[in-house]
């Protein structure tokens, strides 16, 4: 490994935010939209908290994200109309949701009372709206909150937005909040994270809004046809490798998978080492075979040096066969563009701490200095 070294400037500050905040935005791990409720009540109270000098807040708390998650979700909870049915969305994979779930209760209360306005329900409703709110808030400090700046599926903490004084496991409840006092727990946003949250908004706002409906269509199986396009033109399962390749990679990695190095005991899955979100890549030569367990870890993450040392020796060592394997399967095969791609992609990384995959449930946390580089031969 090697690098040249300088001075962290403004600019590479602000790349590595917005690198951490698109791995939060793509990351294939979710299971509600909750962190992209999270996310998207993060960036409106950095404005609207803003002080007289435009300057967003340096503390948010619990009690005001949670209004704030309660409002986002309060259209959502209308029933949707699709044909000549209605149905009404789910925003989880499990059964119940505890944050909808209080949001739904609410206004189908308000409902009863002929109000479909949060404000007036908020007015005329005012202790079912703050038992709304308890349980929201309570959720909200439980599940996203702690969760959101994790990486992978190690739960390991990597802050950038901000700093809590707990942790993804521990349980609260409407008292012990109230304890800390009516705002609930502090939330302090680190250095410069509200004016980044603020200037970004414009980009990363469309970002959350169309995955998170993508994930609400995936779970209520409404793909639109616009999504179903979006699929077909860049769809990832629209390039699956062919038998004829898989085995062939298969029988130069020796039946075991690229990453754990564990005999294959079910059918392997083909993974793009460099991410296909990155590089749009998928020539054989950046094509591997991996238990599914690794390949559901490891996602979109960058694997760490030790296994782009591994990747770069399997491909020069099997440079002719990999290019053979690619002829007779009608595949593409491109070593040096492959190659160029993974240098820039690990030259051109953001300085600061970043996150690489090491193997499942292991993220190696690396401090990155400004021209970091993995040296691939």
């Amino acid at each position: 490994m090697a690098g040249s070294w300088g001075d962290e400037s403004g600019l590479e500050v602000a790349a590595g935010f917005a690198e951490r905040l698109l791995e939060v935005i793509d990351s294939g791990r979710r299971t509600a939209t909750y962190k992209l409720a999270l996310l998207m009540s993060l960036l409106d109270l950095c404005a609207r908290r803003g002080g007289l000098d435009g300057r967003p807040p340096s503390v948010l708390y619990t009690r005001e994200i949670a209004e704030r998650v309660a409002a986002i979700y309060w259209p959502q909870m209308m029933p949707y109309r699709r044909g000549s049915g209605v149905i009404e969305l789910r925003q989880i994979t499990l059964p119940r949701s505890a944050i909808t779930g209080a949001v739904l209760e609410f206004r189908r209360a308000a409902e009863a009372t002929g109000v479909t306005s949060l404000s007036l329900a908020r007015q005329r409703l005012a202790g079912e709206y703050a038992r709304m709110l308890d349980r929201v808030e309570v959720a909200v400090a439980e599940q996203p909150l702690p969760r959101l700046q994790t990486v992978g599926s190690s739960e390991q903490v990597l802050p950038f937005l901000y700093d809590i004084g707990w942790g993804p496991r521990e349980s609260f409840s409407p008292r012990r909040l109230r304890r800390a006092g009516p705002a609930g727990l502090p939330v302090r946003l680190r250095p410069g994270a509200g004016e980044q949250l603020v200037r970004l908004a414009p980009l990363i706002r469309p970002l959350v809004e169309l995955h998170w409906t993508q994930m609400v269509a995936t779970i209520n199986r409404v793909a639109t046809e616009e999504q179903e396009l979006h699929r077909h033109l860049f769809g990832r399962d629209r390039l699956a490798p062919p038998k004829a390749l898989r085995e062939g990679l298969a029988g130069l990695q020796a039946g075991r998978c690229f990453y754990c190095r564990q005999p294959f005991r079910r059918t392997p899955e083909a993974d793009h080492f460099i991410p296909r979100v990155r590089c749009g890549i998928d020539a054989v030569e950046n094509l591997v075979l991996a238990d599914s367990s690794c390949n559901n870890d490891k996602r979109d993450l960058l694997p760490a040096p030790p296994l782009v040392d591994a990747w770069s020796g399997r491909n020069r060592e099997h440079e002719d066969a990999l290019a053979q394997l690619a002829s007779a399967c009608g595949w593409d095969s491109d070593p040096e563009g492959t190659l160029a791609v993974a240098r820039s992609i690990y030259r051109h990384l953001p300085a600061g701490l970043a996150p690489f995959w090491r193997g499942t449930g292991n993220v190696d946390i690396t401090h990155v200095r400004p021209g970091f580089v993995v040296e691939i031969i």
